[in-house]
């Protein structure tokens, strides 16, 4: 009897999905010819968010799926297969799917709908662009966890790298969270920044790392990257 596996892809592929493609060997050496693997990538649907506690985070209307989201969307399947053919898996086991949603409620629906035996994702674990997406819009794996009728595996990502500069650190892991999400409209604040994105040594952000927030919004704002907005005196800064 076959077992039905899916695994949930993210775009770009992520080193906690990197992790999960490469578990997959064990899956290989127990079940093999019994094994069909589902691919599937969400291509999430825009949202609007900010960090900034009491402001409105919601997801809008599914609309349509342009050419460079689904040709991102194969690229990143087409990839995934690739990697899992290296570990032995042959392609007529591998399925591929892209939905439109959000990614967590995607791929619960697609399990059901596949009446699969179990779901496999990454987690992104600690890193600081994972803690202020749970901030924003909750875990997508603890979600998937909460609401699946089937078994979740998680796998963990990498260890994290700890900061040499704490300006650079925080430009570069907004700048991450931008890439990763291009669509949606976020805002920032100084504090906020300071506290989601601390390093992963860091319980609480001090001055220092308060003040090396402030600092790498500001070259984002000067590069063209954010928006500045005096908000009743409060600096606020957009990715409009």
């Amino acid at each position: 009897m076959n077992k039905h596996i899916l695994l949930g892809i993210d775009a770009p592929i992520s080193p906690a999905t990197q992790q999960a493609l490469r578990s997959m060997s064990e899956f290989v050496e127990q079940l093999a010819p019994q094994l069909h693997l589902i691919l599937l990538h969400v291509i999430p649907v825009p949202s609007i968010s900010s960090p900034a506690l009491g402001m409105y985070v919601g997801y809008l209307q599914p609309t349509f799926v342009t050419s460079e989201q689904r040709s991102l969307a194969e690229d990143v399947l087409r990839n995934a297969r690739t990697e899992l053919q290296k570990q032995g898996i042959p392609s007529g086991q591998i399925e591929t799917l892209i939905r439109l949603g959000v990614p967590a409620d995607q791929i619960v629906k697609v399990a059901r709908e596949l009446h699969v035996d179990f779901i496999v994702v990454g987690s992104r674990g600690n890193s600081t662009v994972q803690k202020i997406r749970r901030f924003i819009a909750g875990s997508t794996s603890r979600r998937i966890l909460q609401i699946a009728s089937c078994p979740v595996m998680i796998v963990n990502s990498p260890q994290s790298r700890q900061p040499a500069d704490l300006v650079t650190w925080y430009e570069e892991s907004i700048t991450h969270y931008l890439q990763e999400h291009t669509s949606d409209l976020t805002v920032f604040t100084p504090l906020e920044v300071a506290q989601m994105f601390a390093p992963p040594s860091k319980k609480a952000p001090g001055r220092k790392e308060k003040a090396a927030a402030i600092l790498a919004l500001e070259q984002l704002a000067r590069s063209g990257v954010l928006c500045r907005h005096d908000v009743k005196g409060e600096m606020r800064y957009v990715n409009d």
